[in-house]
């Protein structure tokens, strides 16, 4: 029976009781899962530090696993998303197929890790990816650069607190800011609707909604309902739903949506050049949708984005290409960049799919 939703803390807790029951010995991350991390990635993902050639060698992907701010932050907080495996990068990461190339260790560096560890960052990171105390060490600044960065004796103090190696503000806790919690009579309209929906976490404002077991209620007349709290949304998933582009003008109305999955929808070119003005987006799926070209040049103009996945669709090469140059470092997968064969069973798809069931 689907819990009612009166009061935002009752809708966290809604969230989260679908986590899976922590087993008696919860995984410890310094003992079971850093280790891990230090055979297989840290190679490549540490922090940035000197290399035996004496050059600075920076993290791979702007991804670093050698400090708990280096993991909670990177891909601003999408690495590791405390009990949601599913929504976490580093867990999708791992577990894609042994011909992928985004899968973790990449094919070139070696076979993907043993299924029981696959499993166990799985569990730790269902278990709420404690670190306990570890908090990991900071690397050394490069010999060459210590002096310079240090102020000499004849530097005049400018009054302000330096701010170099703060970290940035991510985007959640950026605009969840002022943001005031949704009322019980806001709320009550979704009550007995198609979606579902939970707090970001921490009792965060935001919202993440979904229709996963519903997607058959929810179209475009549905989408009405999410209006009245369009501006707490930040994650959007109506994958598989009856959508199409009368949808996105309740997307548009979304200043704070960050990750949008609109894969396996009837969504085409002209409902997604309406979500120009989700200026937040940074993930868009729309995997099997009717898109083509003219929805890739839209999204060129949200310079946030960074992951965009359209393959199956009717984009071209040429299209693609145009919108890694509007926005430097998008992520954006395409039918030509998968490895063969990715048929149906398969790989990532394989995965989806199980997920469904």
């Amino acid at each position: 029976m689907r819990p009612i939703l009166c009061t935002l803390a009752l809708l966290f807790a809604a969230g989260t009781s679908l986590a899976q029951a922590p087993a008696k010995a919860k995984v410890e991350f310094q003992r079971q899962i850093l280790p891990i991390f230090e055979k297989n990635c840290l190679e490549c993902h540490a922090t940035a530090h000197t290399g035996s050639d004496g050059k600075l060698k920076k993290p791979q992907g702007g991804v670093v696993l050698d400090s708990k701010d280096g993991i909670t932050t990177s891909k601003r907080g999408r690495l590791v998303v405390a009990g949601k495996p599913d929504s976490s990068m580093l867990f999708d990461s791992i577990s894609l197929p042994a011909d992928d190339d985004d899968r973790m260790p990449p094919p070139k560096k070696g076979a993907p890790l043993p299924q029981e560890q696959q499993d166990l960052i799985k569990r730790w990171i269902e278990e709420g990816a404690a670190f306990g105390s570890w908090t990991g060490q900071k690397a050394e600044e490069p010999a060459s650069d210590k002096a310079a960065d240090k102020p000499s004796s004849t530097d005049k103090p400018t009054g302000k607190p330096a701010d170099k190696g703060k970290p940035k503000e991510s985007p959640i806790a950026r605009l969840q800011k002022g943001l005031p919690p949704l009322t019980p009579s806001q709320l009550e309209p979704l009550v007995n609707g198609p979606f579902q929906l939970a707090s970001l976490g921490d009792d965060s404002p935001l919202l993440r909604v979904g229709c996963a077991g519903r997607t058959d209620e929810v179209d475009d007349k549905a989408m009405q309902l999410l209006l009245p709290i369009a501006s707490h949304i930040a994650e959007l998933d109506l994958s598989r739903s009856g959508v199409g582009d009368g949808a996105c003008p309740v997307i548009a109305a979304m200043p704070r949506l960050l990750h949008l999955d609109l894969r396996q929808t009837q969504v085409s070119d002209a409902g997604i050049g309406k979500l120009v003005a989700c200026k937040e987006l940074r993930t868009v799926n729309l995997f099997g949708t009717k898109i083509g070209d003219y929805a890739l040049a839209a999204l060129g103009t949200l310079k946030q984005l960074e992951n965009v996945y359209v393959w199956q669709t009717e984009a071209s090469a040429g299209a693609v290409v145009r919108l890694r140059e509007q926005v430097p470092g998008v992520r954006v997968v395409f039918a030509a960049d998968l490895p063969e064969p990715m048929g149906e069973g398969q790989g990532a798809g394989r995965r989806r799919q199980q997920q469904k069931k």
